[in-house]
């Protein structure tokens, strides 16, 4: 009777103990999904393409949308380009939509290997890092 007891008391702990729960994300809460943050070889320009889950449509406002160098408190803004607008957007019909943004770099102040936080309106993405 022991041998039973034991292994079972150890599996319905072990399971309690399990970190599921913090691991899964909710379904319908807003929240956005870098994919890269790239420098451009001027490195006066930054290009972030990311996705967003949870809302419909994504409208930029230049105002509540920048880059945010988290070593230094600097915010780079978003370039609105005449062709493209704000924001482009590149559809999957097997994936969520693909945005595709670009913010101000002047005089190539922000590096390859900084660490950067995206801000579009009421959503972020911490801790990304700048690549080539």
């Amino acid at each position: 009777m022991r041998r039973v007891i034991l292994p079972a008391v150890f599996l319905a702990l072990l399971q309690a103990c399990s970190g599921r729960e913090a691991v899964l994300r909710p379904v319908n809460v807003p929240r956005i999904e870098v994919i890269h943050c790239r420098l451009a070889p001027s490195k006066e320009i930054v290009d972030v393409q990311f996705r967003v889950y949870g809302t419909g449509k994504v409208a930029p406002d230049p105002a509540g949308t920048y880059l945010l160098d988290e070593g230094t408190g600097e915010k780079y803004y978003l370039m609105v380009l005449q062709r493209i607008g704000r924001l482009a957007e590149i559809r999957n019909p097997e994936e969520t939509a693909v945005h595709s943004i670009m913010f101000r770099n002047p005089y190539g102040i922000l590096r390859i290997g900084a660490k950067v936080t995206l801000v579009v309106g009421e959503l972020r993405q911490e801790h990304v890092v700048v690549e080539k």
